[in-house]
């Protein structure tokens, strides 16, 4: 299933940033307080919610080539 032009534009930003960092070896910390996120599939054209995810604290995620 493909996205919207804008969400597939997004991606491939997304992808040049990561490959930046991963040349760089960097690591980029993000922090919550009590963020939440809804999921929903769709299915036979109606919207299912799936759960809730919520995350309170820091997430870190570093890059490095293989």
């Amino acid at each position: 299933m493909a996205g919207t032009v804008e969400e597939q534009e997004w991606a491939n930003l997304l992808a040049e940033i990561f490959d930046k960092l991963t040349q760089k070896h960097a690591a980029i910390t993000y922090e919550f307080d009590n963020l939440e996120m809804a999921g929903k599939v769709t299915k036979d054209k109606q919207v299912v919610p799936t759960g809730t995810v919520s995350l309170t604290g820091k997430l870190t995620i570093t890059a490095k080539e293989k």
